[in-house]
């Protein structure tokens, strides 16, 4: 895959922490210059434990890298969001903007967690151990 990949927070926590299976795709990726965030993942990785500690590094990865959260990512989310509820299937709200940014601008998810993303109709997702 050549093109741009949005990466799930989970695989950037491991980037950061430098041991799982995200470390090995992230750093390819951001090698290749095709690394992705969404500002969902800004948001969890601030609320997360490490920022304090790790902040220049999170800051260095989501700087020109980060996809915001724009009226068309929010209401296609809120499209994902209200299909899946329906569906009795719901993925959480901030599975849900991810998702939605993702196919907003046409680009493959990575993540760990496939057992929501596999649910959203349309999305792409990346293999963790493929790339």
């Amino acid at each position: 895959m050549a093109g741009l990949v949005v990466v799930d927070t989970d695989l950037v926590i491991d980037f950061l922490r430098g041991t799982g299976p995200g470390t090995t795709l992230v750093r390819e990726l951001v090698a290749h210059h095709r690394l992705r965030f969404t500002a969902i993942t800004a948001f969890e990785l601030r609320v997360g434990g490490d920022f304090l500690r790790r902040r220049d590094d999170v800051l260095r990865l989501l700087r020109s890298r980060t996809f915001p959260l724009d009226p068309s990512s929010a209401l296609r989310a809120g499209e994902v969001a209200a299909e899946l509820r329906a569906a009795g299937l719901g993925i959480g709200f901030a599975d849900s903007l991810q998702a939605g940014t993702c196919l907003r601008h046409d680009l493959p998810f990575a993540t760990r967690n496939r057992k929501h993303f596999d649910r959203v109709d349309g999305l792409r997702l990346v293999d963790v151990d493929q790339g």
